[in-house]
């Protein structure tokens, strides 16, 4: 009898999917289809399931760098595709420097960044 009820209303089921949802900050828009894009644990990601935009917090480019990839850096990309980030480290020469990362998604599984160095 219980199955017979759950096939019955599964209808009504669908539609209040919502009800119970826990409505999440959004951090920007999804560059590929505008959806909101939400912080998770690991990554920040798109809110629409069909998209597979996501940006993951322990990206190589950033740990190589000595960067934490904060929500404020994410917030930046996905605002302008342009983030303005101070002392980043450079493996080649063991140094610091100020300079411009830019999000350069190719629409592919990974999104790619790649830097601007400021010229003083």
């Amino acid at each position: 009898m219980a199955r017979e009820l759950v096939q019955t209303h599964a209808a009504a089921l669908d539609g209040k999917k919502d009800l119970f949802r826990e409505e999440k900050p959004s951090v920007g828009k999804c560059p590929r289809c505008g959806s909101p894009v939400h912080e998770g644990k690991k990554n920040y990601y798109c809110s629409n399931k069909e998209c597979a935009f996501v940006m993951w917090k322990n990206d190589r480019f950033f740990e190589e760098r000595k960067t934490a990839f904060s929500a404020k850096i994410a917030a930046a990309l996905l605002k302008s595709g342009k983030a303005n980030v101070k002392k980043l480290y450079s493996p080649k020469t063991g140094k610091t420097y100020d300079g411009i990362i830019v999000l350069a998604d190719t629409g592919g599984k990974y999104v790619n960044y790649r830097i601007e160095v400021r010229k003083n």
